[in-house]
């Protein structure tokens, strides 16, 4: 039987540690970029992007009331859709979504280790670092539940440190913004077209990730009361900082600058503010955010396996459901997690090479897809608000626009390649739909 060991904190900051990783540091100068650099206009993408999350977790609260069953999304497709496609959409959650994302964050990670201690770095050293990066996560929440969760607790609180002293130096000492009366005229010029949509796609992908949260739901203390909350809180938290960070950022560098800055943006503010000698600062606590969104990842990760033996979506005649007592936790589970780590590393490996999706990563194969195929659950939370409020049938309605918001921007960018991948994620939901285990 499982415990309940991780608290309502633990649960929010897992929510706000898993999205605000790397993106937020490198996705200013494409928001702006998209935008033609109007301040007014970054802003509001950013909140059309951000409705995606909150108003997804808001019918995702509705769902998690009712049901405090392992399995996270997988469950609630089984609860309330059906068992065949849960067990699909549990395939394509597993083995291609949670893999390949870790994956690309523990080389992310290692990437920015090597920057930080001045090493040149081949991309088979990058790829090493970060599959040590991955195993050791994956170790050490699978070794002490409560180690992992310190760790994301602090990791979180540390992230949110240069975000905020940008935010706060650039609106209230940088004082930088620029005429307002500007701002408002480049706005509706910019308004008009339809450029400034596909600035959604770089927040599709710096978003992502808050529903891995609802894979330790069984182990929150009164989940049915902490789970809502945390699933409110932490995307609120979120659109915040990313909105102060946006007009921090904004004032002390201006748009000119951040766009031709690119990724360097975050570095340069940070030594405006801390000086040249302490700049490396950023840097480490950037390693360090991409580390924490990592750990977030490997704690719920490690148990899907577990949970989709338990469900029979996968064949258990290896026991893979049987939890050690301990650990509280599948070792079998764990060590299945572990080989589709080290099979996406070799494959990420192969795209990065031989840049095979001209210069996108192999995470972006299933993130979309995720968005399309949650419309599913949110018209089921339709269903069960539609009874109480007239007002609260507009919470699933709006998650809903802003997942077909995201799909819109990511096509208007590239049409070919979002419309192969998600045939690709459909594909494997598709077979895992009509797969029967054996026993």
């Amino acid at each position: 039987m499982k415990r309940e060991t991780y608290g309502v904190f633990t649960a929010i900051t897992m929510v706000v540690g898993i999205v605000i990783g790397s993106g937020i540091y490198f996705r200013a100068d494409d928001i702006f970029a998209f935008t033609n650099g109007n301040l007014l206009l970054s802003i509001i993408v950013m909140i059309m992007g951000s409705i995606s999350i909150i108003f997804g977790s808001l019918s995702f609260s509705y769902l998690s009331r009712k049901t405090t069953e392992s399995g996270g999304v997988i469950n609630y497709f089984e609860t309330f859709i059906s068992h065949d496609l849960a067990r699909g959409y549990g395939w394509f959650f597993a083995f291609i979504y949670l893999p390949s994302v870790s994956v690309v964050l523990g080389w992310a990670a290692a990437l920015y280790t090597f920057i930080l201690i001045g090493i040149d770095a081949t991309l088979p050293m990058q790829i090493a670092l970060g599959l040590f990066y991955n195993i050791f996560l994956i170790i050490i929440n699978s070794l002490n539940r409560k180690f992992g969760s310190a760790i994301q607790n602090v990791s979180t609180l540390i992230k949110l440190i240069p975000l905020f002293a940008i935010a706060i130096y650039g609106i209230f000492y940088a004082n930088n913004l620029g005429n307002f009366d500007n701002i408002l005229n480049s706005f509706a010029k910019e308004f008009k077209t339809y450029t400034w949509l596909t600035a959604l796609v770089p927040l599709a992908y710096s978003l992502d990730g808050w529903t891995i949260t609802l894979n330790i739901a069984p182990e929150v203390k009164n989940s049915k009361k902490n789970m809502p909350i945390a699933l409110i809180v932490g995307p609120i938290i979120i659109l915040f900082v990313y909105i102060v960070y946006l007009i921090g950022i904004y004032s002390i560098l201006g748009p000119e600058q951040i766009i031709s800055l690119g990724d360097e943006a975050i570095f340069v503010a940070g030594k405006k503010i801390l000086g040249d000698r302490l700049g490396n600062v950023l840097l480490t606590i950037v390693v360090v955010s991409v580390i924490g969104v990592l750990n977030g990842l490997s704690l719920g990760s490690i148990r899907i396996p577990q949970a989709l033996a338990e469900k029979r979506m996968i064949s258990d005649k290896w026991e893979i459901s049987k939890i050690d007592e301990k650990l509280q936790i599948s070792k079998k589970a764990v060590y299945i997690y572990i080989i589709a780590i080290i099979f996406w590393n070799f494959i990420h490996y192969l795209v990065m090479k031989y840049n095979v999706f001209n210069g996108r990563d192999i995470s972006e194969i299933s993130i979309v897809f995720n968005y399309l195929i949650y419309i599913l659950l949110y018209k089921k939370t339709f269903e069960i608000v539609k009874s109480k409020s007239k007002l609260k049938i507009f919470i699933p309605i709006i998650a809903s626009m802003g997942s077909i918001i995201i799909l819109i921007g990511s096509l208007l960018t590239s049409f070919i390649y979002i419309s192969t991948f998600l045939l690709i994620s459909g594909s494997v939901v598709f077979f895992g739909y009509r797969y029967v285990p054996k026993e």
